[in-house]
């Protein structure tokens, strides 16, 4: 199976084994999860000063030692213009970055692979060792111990990058990938890559994202948005997140973003801005599920069917007065095996004997007493009770090592 780099610049002869010129590039047509089929090859005819585009359909040998023409070259129809769902493998994939889907992570393109896919010579694979930089400048001999290994990607697991990431719609493989995994891909291309693969995704996939970009490159992406899509970004983002990234800003960037936010959000928002970042109320997020003491299992089960997609996750229901008050919580496992008429202050877990945390305690006591209580998440009141909002683990953990 030869490697592209061996074929550029390979003599091309025809049926009459008359040279017509030499390989420069060759078409192919890419499909999401499919090896590509080569489709055409790109001749360059130094003598005519144009480029012609044989169909591959016309080729007998396809190798390293030769490239040949099963029939005569006058016989051939040529491409006349290429259509635009092509791709120049030498020009447009070369050197280029991809987004190597299985290993979620932005490589180089050192070579590419072709080979024999069902009776049809396709590109198979994806070169990202050094010993292809050393092929293609003809000096494998150097490796004389064999230390530098060929490194393949599967083509199918590739998603081009192209310059700019050109890309008007992701590729389905990537967007099934964890958000922080497609986070460390951003974090890998420019700036600009970065930016336009985040806007590419739905919004509430790209704010799962840009949750998980390093806060120093959040602030950056900000920075190169236009407000508009700042905005878009920030819509979907969870309270917290949404308070951390307003403090991380200028304050003329942090205004001009919250200028953008609806003012149910935006009155929460300045409320959270108040408290200082390494306390529960600045870890504490005021999304979250409640139900009063009177309603039913029923009530409570139909409200999260309602719901279920305004929150990033739920495992809790917290029990809630009409006056605000904190009265208890409830695990979804007591919930569901509960009979749909019971009230909630029937079977829930009642707030006197539950711990809860106060919004100026430290990060410190935040950590400590949710290890010591073996809690996913815990309540956070003021003096008199007041149910102000929650703190998750997750928020602790993110405080905690923020570069993970």
């Amino acid at each position: 199976m030869p490697y592209l780099s061996k074929l550029i610049n390979s003599k091309i002869s025809d049926s009459a084994d008359e040279v017509i010129g030499r390989l420069e590039d060759v078409l192919v047509k890419p499909k999401t999860g499919e090896y590509s089929p080569l489709e055409y090859l790109v001749v360059k005819r130094p003598k005519h000063k144009r480029h012609v585009y044989i169909p591959y359909e016309a080729v007998e040998n396809f190798s390293s030692e030769e490239v040949s023409l099963r029939v005569l070259f006058s016989k051939i129809n040529l491409l006349e213009e290429v259509p635009n769902h092509y791709i120049y493998l030498n020009r447009d994939v070369m050197d280029q970055q991809i987004v190597d889907i299985s290993g979620a992570r932005v490589v180089r393109v050192n070579d590419l692979r072709i080979g024999d896919v069902d009776s049809k010579m396709s590109v198979l694979g994806i070169d990202i060792s050094f010993r292809a930089l050393l092929r293609r400048l003809g000096l494998t001999w150097l490796d004389v111990f064999n230390l530098f290994k060929v490194n393949l990607i599967d083509w199918r697991k590739a998603q081009p990058v192209e310059g700019v990431l050109k890309l008007d719609s992701v590729s389905k493989d990537l967007t099934r990938l964890h958000p922080a995994d497609i986070a460390n891909i951003v974090e890998d291309l420019s700036l600009k890559q970065g930016s336009s693969l985040v806007l590419s995704l739905d919004k509430n996939t790209a704010a799962r994202v840009f949750e998980e970009i390093d806060p120093e490159i959040q602030k950056l992406f900000i920075s190169n948005l236009n407000p508009e899509h700042a905005a878009r970004i920030s819509e979907k983002l969870s309270i917290d997140e949404l308070v951390d990234l307003v403090q991380s800003l200028p304050e003329h960037q942090s205004k001009q973003l919250m200028e953008y936010v609806e003012q149910d959000r935006l009155k929460k928002l300045k409320k959270l801005l108040t408290y200082e970042d390494d306390t529960a109320g600045g870890l504490m997020t005021t999304e979250y599920l409640s139900c009063t003491p009177e309603e039913t299992v029923h009530d409570a089960i139909e409200k999260i069917r309602r719901l279920t997609d305004t929150f990033r996750s739920i495992n809790y229901i917290y029990v809630v007065d009409d006056k605000g008050k904190y009265k208890g919580v409830l695990s979804f496992r007591r919930l569901i095996v509960a009979k749909p008429e019971t009230p909630l202050k029937n079977i829930m877990k009642k707030g006197e004997h539950l711990p809860v945390l106060h919004p100026k305690q430290s990060i410190k006591h935040v950590a400590h007493l949710m290890t010591k209580y073996d809690l996913n998440s815990v309540a956070v009141v003021d003096e008199t009770n007041n149910f102000l909002g929650i703190v998750t683990v997750d928020d602790v953990m993110r405080l905690l090592v923020p570069n993970a």
